[in-house]
């Protein structure tokens, strides 16, 4: 009986590992706090026709992807909301949208992929006018692609910024990220590696800094900064 037991368990184990699981999200109120762990291949949370949407203030989610070959799509609309994106594996796919849909302001964008050929792109205020937003994405892997584009339109108080800091380490990565708006920009960006591909650009009222560190060789870079 015991063996039995056993063989049983572990054929469940088999069959769950075998298949993916989707989720979907549409949230609507403040004060949310959710941790969402799928652990496998070809996992979705959210897709461009069907996204994870989050409306309202004070929100947290925590997104963990493990495997190859997943999938998050989110849109965020609602101020002070943190969210924490780790995936591990490879050909994962994500993109979060902040102000698609209406203005948000100081939110927080912590994205950490562990692998290669990952893809992944945050928009800011793409739609709807916004405010600032914080975003920090750090990769270890090679041939990643990383796209930021921050389009808020908001003229930050005192010493707010619109923060972004990309950390990469590996070869072949594409990274791009685009601040247009109102001022009060910085962008970071540390990379090790070699044979990758930079464009930073930014535009607006005043008051922006780029800061790049690379280590490596053959890379492409490209900065344009305006007023």
């Amino acid at each position: 009986m015991r063996t039995s037991i056993f063989a049983i368990v572990a054929y469940l184990m088999m069959t769950c590992v075998a298949y993916a699981s989707d989720v979907y999200i549409t949230q609507s109120g403040a004060s949310l706090s959710a941790n969402i762990v799928q652990d496998g291949t070809g996992n979705v949370m959210g897709t461009s026709a069907t996204r994870v949407t989050l409306t309202g203030d004070n929100q947290t989610l925590d997104i963990d992807q493990v495997g190859n070959t997943n999938t998050i799509a989110a849109t965020i609309v609602g101020a002070t909301q943190t969210q924490t994106i780790n995936q591990t594996g490879s050909s994962n796919q994500s993109t979060v949208s902040v102000g698609a849909t209406s203005a948000s302001a100081d939110n927080s964008i912590v994205q950490t992929l562990t692998g290669d050929s990952n893809t992944t792109a945050v928009n800011v205020a793409n739609v709807a006018a916004g405010d600032d937003a914080d975003i920090d994405i750090v990769a270890t892997g090679s041939s990643n692609t990383i796209t930021v584009n921050e389009n808020s339109t908001a003229s930050m108080l005192l010493t707010d910024k619109k923060v972004t800091s990309i950390t990469a380490i590996g070869s072949s990565n594409t990274i791009t990220s685009t601040h247009t708006g109102a001022g009060d920009m910085d962008t970071t960006l540390h990379h090790t590696g070699s044979s990758s591909t930079f464009a930073l650009s930014q535009g607006g009222a005043n008051d922006g800094t780029v800061d790049m560190t690379t280590v490596g060789t053959g890379h492409a870079v490209t900065v344009t900064v305006t007023d």
